[in-house]
């Protein structure tokens, strides 16, 4: 799909396009188009719970300890649940590429949403942000 947008006097109306539908035809298509701000709202919702799961979050724990056995545990979670409360205030950018970094691909059908994440996602996340530790 292909974001898109309609003006309509002052308002504008963003949508994702189904590039097939553009090329064999909207017919041949179940789904052509749909609104942006729905796609995105469901994403943001299921990052935002990716971001709290404590199974997730013990996963990428140990594998982040297990690349750097000097990794502060409770700090990483600590840092990871203070994302979440300031999510509305992060830039959009920084949300952006969280949910790059945590989003593999979404896929949009008649039947509904698939959002599929990044396996190794939540420990790329942490080591983005975790401070860097001088080597002595």
């Amino acid at each position: 799909m292909t974001p898109g947008a309609t003006h309509k006097g002052d308002k504008v109306y963003r949508y994702y396009v189904n590039t097939a539908s553009m090329k064999i035809g909207k017919e041949a298509c179940s789904v052509t188009r749909v609104p942006a701000g729905e796609i995105e709202a469901a994403v943001i919702a299921q990052v935002r719970k990716v971001l709290q799961a404590p199974e997730l979050m013990s996963q990428a724990i140990r594998e982040v300890v297990a690349l750097d056995p000097a990794a502060d545990a409770q700090q990483v979670i600590t840092m990871l649940q203070s994302i979440e409360p300031v999510w509305d205030e992060l830039f959009p950018a920084e949300q952006a590429r969280i949910i790059q970094l945590l989003v593999e691909q979404v896929t949009v059908s008649q039947t509904g949403l698939r959002i599929d994440m990044k396996t190794a996602g939540m420990k790329e996340l942490i080591q983005s942000v975790m401070p860097a530790r001088k080597v002595a």
